[in-house]
């Protein structure tokens, strides 16, 4: 519901609050993929920029979280690995 309203009227307060929601799960992900507190929050960063992109695209239907842990996951990944 939140991510709706944020893709159809663009509400920036339903993205926050899926972002309050959700925000501590992507930073384990990336904190426990990366070793240094920036790399972390640049692969938190982009974790959201990816939702914020994909909002619109996507069904929600099954879990928001198990989809931002997999992204948050493979940022991560992607960072270490750069």
């Amino acid at each position: 519901l939140l991510l709706r309203r944020f893709a159809v009227e663009h509400d920036q307060a339903a993205f926050r609050a899926v972002v309050e929601r959700h925000g501590s799960l992507v930073w384990g992900v990336c904190r426990r993929v990366l070793r240094h507190w920036q790399d972390t929050e640049d692969a938190w960063q982009a974790t959201f920029l990816v939702l914020a992109r994909k909002a619109g695209s996507v069904n929600w239907s099954p879990s928001v979280a198990n989809w931002l842990y997999s992204v948050a996951y493979r940022v991560a990944l992607k960072a270490r690995a750069e």
